[in-house]
């Protein structure tokens, strides 16, 4: 993702996990916690790039040119995949199905007027494969937005249904349950790979400054599979069987988060 435009703020706040059943729709739950902490009935996938925007690339002898877009929207076509078999209740929508280029206005926009249904909640997650000048980086990133960026949570461009979603919260509080739940869904992510993939370098949880993560109006994350720049992971990138294992891995954090 070398065309996005990155700050990175250090995690200084721990946030304790609180489990809620697996499967609650109640919305009476409503009352007890916050508009982000219900059920995840809906979840926004985000393929990273597209058409004329190939994000980065990298050509190596075993697999020839390697596009980031095409990965990404590998990627999360296999996650839907999964989670259709899975959690055939789930509602998946993707920002982009196929090799065209959605600006990343367009894709917020996509998660904004994405309205869960009556009691749940919904998820943005983002897939992007990383790459830097040194052949020695490697290994998977989580990214989420920094605390101190408040977001608006309503809009003119808000549904009519998240008024009566957020209208009882103030800003701040809304922004301080965003912060909370973007925190605990990195750590689902953070888990889920480093389970799946335990030789593989964990890069950590950061807080960075994306345009989509500041402007989706819902927990949010940025998963960095891999270095397209370093030899082990592209290795693993260009393999149909490792993108399914990641695949699944990232479909069993949406579920357990």
């Amino acid at each position: 993702m070398s065309r996005l435009f990155r700050i990175f703020f250090p995690l200084t706040v721990l946030v304790s996990c609180f489990l809620f059943p697996l499967g609650a729709t109640d919305t009476s739950r409503a009352n007890t916690v916050g508009p982000f902490a219900m059920p995840v009935g809906t979840v926004v996938l985000d393929a990273g790039h597209g058409g004329h925007d190939p994000g980065t690339s990298a050509t190596w002898p075993f697999s020839g040119p390697m596009d980031e877009k095409d990965i990404t929207l590998d990627l999360v076509k296999r996650i839907k995949g999964i989670l259709s078999i899975e959690a055939p209740a789930l509602n998946v929508v993707l920002t982009r199905s196929d090799d065209t280029y959605v600006s990343l206005q367009g894709r917020c926009d996509i998660a904004v007027a994405t309205e869960p249904t009556i009691g749940t909640s919904a998820i943005f997650v983002s897939i992007h494969v990383n790459s830097a000048q040194t052949t020695t980086a490697g290994g998977f990133e989580f990214l989420i937005k920094p605390q101190s960026r408040i977001v608006q949570i309503l809009g003119s461009d808000s549904p009519a249904s998240a008024a009566a979603r957020f209208a009882r919260y103030s800003n701040s509080e809304l922004s301080r349950q965003l912060n909370q739940q973007n925190l605990l869904l990195g750590q689902a992510m953070e888990q889920a790979l480093c389970a799946a993939f335990p030789k593989t370098r964990n890069r950590g949880i950061k807080e960075t400054d994306i345009y989509v993560l500041n402007n989706s109006r819902m927990p949010a994350v940025l998963v960095e599979v891999g270095f397209i720049s370093n030899e082990t992971d592209a290795r693993n990138l260009a393999s149909p069987s490792w993108r399914q294992e990641m695949a699944r891995a990232i479909a069993s954090a949406i579920l357990t988060f």
